[in-house]
């Protein structure tokens, strides 16, 4: 692998937001340990970008599902003004809602450890992962309409929560304490994917189950 290839960036080729601004992502602790997930799918608006030869699918939102789940990669710790939460085993699957069962995983991501990072008292907070060639870390790509499998010498991902409430803190425990949050995140790689099957369009059943996720998530929010 040559010194070039090591230095290449990676380059933005997906994003997400959720399709409700509703604190759906969870950092919780229990039994000595802690986990950061989503604890049932959510609506998701999906984008592919930048991706030679999308055609027309660069840019278009994909309406999908997301789910979410992490563990604990360790106590957190204060570095500079900013308390760090180590997690290993970051999964995330975004499905979309408008293809064939079983066929329709836009991205799968799965990541070895990686760090939320907030400022103690912030309403923001942010998990980012990073694999390079010199990198310790393992960061997996998979899904029904990209490629990956070229080798790929940078990877990374990052996800930005807002509306963290309660504010970040310590919890006095090893971990942060615990919050919900809403999120946005994009993933990158370098070289960047090619297409391997065409992104499905948005239909009728996406809209309904679109409503179906989002009237769960309500009763979810509002129960006892």
């Amino acid at each position: 692998m040559s010194g070039s290839a090591q230095a290449q960036a990676p380059s933005l080729f997906a994003t997400f937001s959720q399709s409700f601004q509703t604190p759906s992502f969870v950092f919780s602790t229990s039994g000595g340990g802690a986990s950061l997930s989503l604890p049932t799918p959510i609506p998701v608006s999906f984008q592919y970008q930048t991706v030679n030869g999308l055609g027309t699918g660069v840019g278009e939102s994909v309406p999908a599902s997301l789910t979410m789940s992490s563990l604990d990669g360790g106590a957190a710790f204060m570095d500079t003004s900013f308390l760090v939460q180590p997690l290993k085993n970051i999964e995330m699957r975004f499905t979309s809602l408008g293809a064939p069962t079983d066929s329709g995983d836009l991205l799968r991501v799965y990541l070895t450890t990686g760090n939320l990072i907030a400022r103690p008292g912030g309403q923001t907070a942010r998990l980012t992962g990073t694999e390079s060639a010199t990198g310790n870390s393992i960061v997996n790509f998979d899904s029904d309409y990209l490629d990956f499998s070229q080798p790929l010498v940078n990877k990374n991902f990052a996800v930005s929560f807002t509306s963290v409430a309660p504010d970040i803190s310590d919890g006095g425990n090893g971990f942060l304490a615990p919050f919900m949050a809403t999120a946005t995140g994009n993933f990158g790689s370098a070289p960047l994917p090619p297409p391997k099957n065409r992104i499905p369009e948005p239909g009728t059943l996406v809209l309904a189950v679109l409503g179906g996720l989002a009237l769960a998530h309500r009763r979810k929010s509002v129960s006892p």
